[in-house]
């Protein structure tokens, strides 16, 4: 005799902060909701430990934020900036919270993670853990079978499996592979030199990607490498690139000093950039980096996931209370999440290519920063985390600094210099170190 499976309203594949920040608001309108994860928690993700600020946002509407903040697990970023390609550098001193910052935070991957999903199992979905999704099929609903033989049925799937997205591969929604990755490394505190909350190091053999030391709560610091689409090193890779030009990058090798101790081996995950062209279907959405809802500029996709999963299950309650899961009814979602942060990518992804080609704009931001000081890095902050559209670059507080500082290094006659790779003297006579050391 067969066993009837129990009926879920959605069924998601991963409890990352997708799929769990989905889950929660789905739960919250009173959908039974599996959420099956492959591991156990805490179970962790190789990969940058930066929340901005939507993605602080939404953490703070389900109440996680305030719950880790208790526990000392989150440090906010108010000192950080950058080192060009050229080697000039500029970072903030650490004066507390300015009101034009945008929020960015570090919490390891591990810790929130959980966190999210255990809100979410507190609203009412079923957090299902150790369930490897191996075969979807739909019918008059969708059957999902896991690796250890467990099956479950659901009116819609959500597949928030990751990058390398078995399920949106099976389904033909995906049709590609992953196109970008990142690393990190944990270094334990007071092994290193390093006090200021973040920095990002744009070295030219990672452009357009980059090199970034988060500081954690703890002492521990982040040290991550995002390798993106463009560059001379490929994102397969990033592995090499660890091994040769990151353990011997001046600047890294000033910032660890000679008594640093890694806490890990460095991990790496891969990241799907740009937004796929279709993320729905019939009784289907792929949320995250399932659906490649990564900024292609800056490697982050945290937020821009979080925020696509509040609107998959806003769009899934409202098609619940229509009676229609049709793919075109569906295709909203798609529209949706396009229209909050989907139409930056393309800037993104040609500012990436212009930089990749012209590693001197990177240069004229550090000389910009360095003329206009923080409310200067808090907009080109704002502007490459999402907080505020690319289209900020344009406005005259933004292109006037830039393109003065861009005139500033053409007269000088270092713009072949720059445009073939070379670090320069830094602007500023300090070294990264000892302005990463003064914020």
């Amino acid at each position: 005799m067969s066993t009837q499976l129990p009926i879920y309203d959605v069924a998601i594949a991963g409890a990352g902060p997708a799929g769990a920040t989905a889950a929660y608001f789905l739960a919250k309108e009173g959908k039974r909701v599996a959420l099956l994860e492959k591991a156990r928690f805490p179970r962790d993700k190789r990969c940058g430990d930066a929340w901005c600020e939507p993605a602080l946002d939404i953490l703070e509407e389900m109440g996680v934020l305030q719950e880790l903040v208790d526990a000392g697990a989150v440090q906010f970023v108010r000192s950080g900036g950058l080192v060009s390609p050229g080697g000039l550098s500029f970072v903030s001193p650490d004066e507390g919270e300015r009101p034009s910052a945008p929020r960015v935070a570090a919490i390891r991957r591990q810790v929130c993670d959980e966190r999210i999903a255990r809100a979410a199992e507190q609203a009412g979905a079923e957090l299902i853990e150790d369930a490897a999704v191996t075969k979807v099929t739909l019918d008059d609903v969708w059957t999902i079978r896991c690796k250890d033989g467990r099956g479950f049925s659901a009116r819609c799937l959500i597949a928030a499996d990751g990058a390398k997205s078995k399920i949106a591969r099976m389904l033909g929604v995906v049709t590609t592979g992953a196109t970008s990755a990142a690393s990190r490394q944990y270094i334990k505190g007071g092994t290193h030199n390093f006090t200021s909350d973040g920095v990002l190091l744009y070295p030219p053999y990672a452009i357009p990607g980059y090199v970034a030391f988060f500081r954690h709560s703890n002492g521990d610091i982040d040290l991550g490498c995002y390798l993106l689409p463009g560059g001379k090193v490929p994102p397969t890779k990033l592995k090499e690139l660890l091994q040769s030009e990151v353990v011997n990058d001046p600047f890294v090798r000033e910032v660890l000093g000679n008594q640093a101790e890694p806490l890990e081996p460095p991990g790496i995950s891969p990241l799907r950039l740009g937004g796929e062209p279709c993320t729905s279907g019939e009784r289907f959405l792929a949320v995250g980096d399932a659906a490649g809802q990564t900024d292609p500029l800056t490697g982050e996709g945290i937020h821009t996931a979080m925020i696509a999963a509040k609107i998959a299950a806003r769009v899934l309650h409202e098609a619940f209370a229509e009676g229609d899961l049709s793919a075109r009814r569906l295709e909203a979602y798609h529209w949706a999440w396009m229209s909050a942060f989907g139409r930056d990518f393309p800037i993104s992804a040609a500012a990436g290519r212009a930089v990749s080609r012209f590693p001197m704009l990177l240069d004229t931001a550090a000389m910009a920063a360095q003329r206009h000081g923080a409310g200067f890095m808090d907009n080109f902050g704002a502007a490459m985390t999402g907080v505020k559209p690319k289209s900020l670059f344009l406005s005259p507080r933004m292109a006037l600094p830039l393109g003065a500082a861009l005139l500033r290094l053409s007269l000088s006659r270092r713009a072949s210099q720059y445009r073939a790779g070379p670090r320069v003297e830094r602007a500023t006579g300090l070294s990264f170190a000892e302005n990463a050391l003064r914020a």
